[in-house]
């Protein structure tokens, strides 16, 4: 573009037409040259109508000034926000390239010790927007906690200490995830070696002020991630009963996706003056995600799940359910039909939890049929399908289940499974997401032609095939792990007696124990497996020989919490 064609009188009249785009280009070269050319923007300006540029005048500041903050946020690194070398070794170590648009903005507010509210979508780099600030901060030399972050849910929060010890492992800071499924008195012996960062879930947090091992007398920072979800299952009282513990000069950062009228009310109550920061991401969903869904009836549901199944033919998949009981029952099903199936919901044992994630992981299933509040923070590698087989209430729920698929630049897909009824849901969320999510057809009844149990024994066979595949790359890692040991026994250099035979003797050490292991992690999950087994077939049947009857264990439950308030 010529000089002399900067600053033409028609992009104002365009403006004021509504032909925003022209506006915004113009507001660009004019910020540019004011830098470059500032003689040459008086004299531009000064030839500029007086009509045209009063009729643009206020939307010219506005726009200006909208367009600023966007090449301010453009234009941050880690480095301007002044964090110290070990935090920044961190950050290299991380892999964090620039700051995303949450963290350009909140960063240098909390650093300067405002309160802060975050609103943003899930994936946008949240965790980081308050974690660093607070590394930064943080004085390792002292015993004290100095921060105290809560989370709504065990996954997330185990997920955020994993990241601030990630960030801060050459600051010598020590974290703490507290939550329940885990043994107390471990917990208690960790509180007395010195913590700097607690993570952990208002109940079991709670309850820990309440035995005395928790003081928060000298922190700095409470944090508050995902506020709407804690608020919504239910602790808000924890939630106030742990801010009213806290020293009155202490910091608050509330970070949530949605902003209904109980978090509105608890900023209100307890923050200072907090800026809101709101993120609007220009597409909520990862654009590798291929997003669709199919129009069923409610009782051809089952049927339908089936046939999609046997026709994706997914890597690895998760599919969710809206409550406990629906999840137990398609786990059922899917079984019957063949599938390497198991279920994830809020009423199993951390430890169990952990096992199965470790188990989807290892790929010893391909089905995880789960409840969103289960399936919190899970991020598993591999997950090509994910399938609502119920819709989700809202549209962050949604965007928080497509987000288990497409993860680290592979593609995926979402599929959901919807009534006549709920289409206009899936035209509200593919507004909100701002994704094309385009209905397809589905013919249901596939399963019950005499070729199922043919298709049943192709899966079985193929997932064998997977099975076998990962023990070999299992084998390959330990060969690498003896391999040095074997090179050093046939290496021919002068040694000390006997050291060959030691070495001979550590490597068949080595063997044994590798083998042993092996066995016993194998009987482990076979008796688990027969037990698992036994139980369902109980559990399923109950007293009133039906599934989901009065002997079914939780069979009257919804999978909601209600009134009652989660354990933490």
């Amino acid at each position: 573009m010529q000089p002399s064609r900067l600053f033409h009188p028609r992009d104002f009249c365009e403006a004021k037409k509504g032909h925003s785009d022209r506006f915004v280009v113009f507001l660009k070269r004019l910020l540019y040259y004011r830098e470059t050319e500032p003689a040459l923007v008086a004299e531009n300006e000064g030839r500029m109508p007086l009509s045209a540029r009063q009729a643009g005048m206020a939307d010219r500041r506005g726009r200006a000034a909208s367009f600023e903050k966007e090449v301010s946020i453009m234009t941050k690194t880690f480095a301007s926000f002044g964090f110290r070398p070990e935090l920044m070794q961190g950050i290299q170590d991380s892999f964090y390239k620039e700051p995303t648009p949450i963290q350009a903005e909140a960063i240098p507010l909390i650093t300067e010790g405002k309160d802060v509210i975050g609103q943003a979508q899930t994936g946008t780099g949240k965790t980081a927007a308050f974690v660093l600030p607070i590394l930064n901060r943080l004085q390792a030399g002292k015993k004290d906690i100095q921060a105290v972050i809560l989370t709504p849910t065990r996954e997330l929060s185990i997920q955020i200490a994993k990241e601030a010890e990630k960030l801060g492992k050459h600051m010598g800071v020590n974290v703490l995830s507290l939550h329940g499924g885990t043994d107390i008195e471990k917990q208690l012996n960790k509180l007395k070696e010195t913590v700097h960062i607690v993570v952990g879930t208002p109940g079991r947090v709670l309850d820990h002020m309440k035995r005395g091992s928790l003081h928060f007398g000298r922190i700095s920072t409470l944090v508050l991630d995902e506020a709407d979800k804690m608020l919504e299952m239910g602790f808000l009282e924890d939630v106030e009963q742990v801010i009213v513990n806290t020293p009155q000069q202490r910091q608050i950062l509330l970070f949530s996706a949605t902003m209904p009228d109980l978090v509105k009310k608890l900023a209100q109550q307890f923050m200072k003056q907090p800026p809101h920061i709101k993120i609007e991401s220009k597409q909520k969903t990862v654009e590798s995600i291929e997003q669709f869904y199919y129009v069923v009836n409610q009782t051809e549901k089952t049927d339908a799940l089936v046939d999609l199944l046997e026709q994706e033919k997914p890597y690895l998949c998760i599919v969710f359910a809206n409550t406990q009981v629906r999840v137990q029952q398609l786990t059922a099903r899917l079984q019957e039909n063949g599938f390497s199936a198991s279920a994830l919901y809020g009423d199993l044992s951390q430890n169990k939890r952990e096992q199965l994630m470790k188990q989807f992981r290892d790929i010893k299933f391909q089905f995880l049929v789960a409840t969103d509040i289960a399936a919190r923070g899970l991020d598993v590698e591999g997950v090509t399908h994910v399938i609502n087989y119920d819709l989700p209430n809202d549209v962050e729920s949604y965007i928080h289940r497509v987000g288990r698929t497409g993860r680290a630049g592979q593609k995926g897909k979402a599929i959901s499974l919807v009534s006549p009824r709920q289409k206009s849901m899936m035209i509200r969320f593919a507004k909100a997401t701002k994704a094309s999510i385009e209905e397809r057809l589905l013919v249901v009844g596939r399963h019950l032609d005499a070729g199922r149990r043919e298709r049943a024994k192709e899966r079985e066979a193929y997932f064998i095939e997977l099975r076998e595949q990962k023990a070999k790359e299992e084998a390959k890692e330990k060969d690498k792990q003896i391999a040095p040991v074997r090179e050093a026994i046939k290496k021919k250099t002068k040694v000390k007696p006997g050291y060959k035979k030691k070495l001979a003797r550590e490597l068949e050490e080595l063997q044994t124990k590798y083998e042993k292991n092996r066995r016993r992690a194998e009987a482990i999950a076979a008796r688990k497996a027969g037990k698992s087994g036994d139980a369902g077939k109980a559990g399923g049947a109950g007293r009133s020989g039906k599934p989901g009857g009065a002997g079914s264990r939780g069979g009257n439950r919804s999978g909601n919490f209600g009134g009652k308030r989660p354990r933490g």
